[in-house]
């Protein structure tokens, strides 16, 4: 069974500029004006907060890093069988109503 894709294959990929943004990531960052640069400091610098081995179609990690701004992101990677592998399927701001002050934790619904 296909793994999330670890750190190092994020980090490698990203670093050689072999990955691809689905459309919906694409319209997402346009969407929020998150530029592409730091959309990659966040997948190099960032830690993987959430394995999700049963995502479909792909296994996905959601990683945890910090814009520009100080402001967290979310993104959540996956590794396809096409090449590129490396596939960033969405980005976002963790909501503060969701999410712990350390945005790693997610909030337990009541």
């Amino acid at each position: 069974m296909p793994e999330p894709p670890s750190l190092r294959f994020i980090r490698d990929h990203i670093q050689t500029k072999r990955y691809r943004l689905t459309k919906h990531a694409t319209i997402i960052r346009l969407e929020r004006g998150i530029r592409i640069a730091e959309t990659e400091q966040v997948l190099l610098n960032g830690e993987i907060i959430e394995r999700c081995p049963d995502d479909k179609p792909y296994p996905s990690c959601l990683v945890l890093g910090w814009l520009s701004s100080g402001d967290p992101l979310h993104v959540v990677c996956s590794k396809g069988e096409i090449q590129p592998a490396l596939r960033i399927v969405t980005l976002y701001e963790p909501d503060d109503a969701l999410w712990e002050s350390d945005y790693k934790t997610r909030k337990v619904r009541r």
